[in-house]
């Protein structure tokens, strides 16, 4: 069982979409979702993008194979500020639940705000609730991820083509993801040239 968690609906497809893919042939696999990223695109009313933007989720999950998505609704921007006791009770509900033995989330290389903020509020999580099962820390790091050190490279070559479907689904996105789809494909075949493959995908310890 393995729940991943991020901090906007197409983080997890950037960051670890290929692994999700060939995980999810094998094991159950939960989103949790932290906000909807209703601040872009900034010109459309925010309930209208908070709808879109779960729409597309919903979308790549088919794709990638995730089974279940959990949308705790946080404000974009706003994450470590509205991670109040009622939403760990619900976090909390669903690890209780679940019972997962693999976890993933952001990592600490990561520069964005709310990827930060989740790294921190997971990492305080996890250790309140004494989870023993493994963690993988994803990075979605556009400049220096080649001076990284990973500990896990996941071998992704039969599955990087979903991850590429998945990012297509994201069209409110698009300015964004159509850079970072090259950035994400010349990381996957660096990574999987240090594994002897294709494409790898790597996961960090902090």
């Amino acid at each position: 069982m393995i729940i991943i968690c991020a901090a906007h609906p197409d983080d997890e497809v950037l960051g670890a979409g290929a692994t999700i893919a060939k995980l999810a042939r094998e094991e159950e696999v939960v989103s949790i979702t932290f906000s909807y990223g209703q601040n872009w695109p900034f010109w459309k009313d925010k309930e209208e993008v908070k709808r879109m933007r779960r729409k597309e989720a919903r979308k790549a999950a088919r794709i990638l194979g995730i089974k279940e998505e959990h949308f705790l609704g946080l404000r974009d921007g706003k994450i470590e500020e509205d991670f109040t006791p009622d939403v760990m009770r619900r976090l909390k509900e669903i690890f209780e639940e679940k019972k997962p033995d693999k976890v993933f989330y952001h990592s600490s290389f990561d520069g964005h705000k709310d990827h930060l903020a989740v790294n921190s509020i997971m990492d305080r999580f996890l250790k309140m609730i004494k989870y023993e099962g493994e963690v993988y820390k994803f990075e979605i790091n556009l400049w220096n991820w080649f001076n990284l050190m990973p500990f896990k490279i996941f071998d992704v070559s039969d599955t990087f083509r979903q991850k590429l479907k998945a990012l297509d689904v994201f069209s409110s996105q698009w300015v964004w993801v159509a850079p970072l789809k090259y950035i994400m494909t010349v990381k996957a075949m660096y990574y999987g040239r240090k594994i002897g493959a294709k494409y790898g995908e790597s996961f960090y310890l902090t």
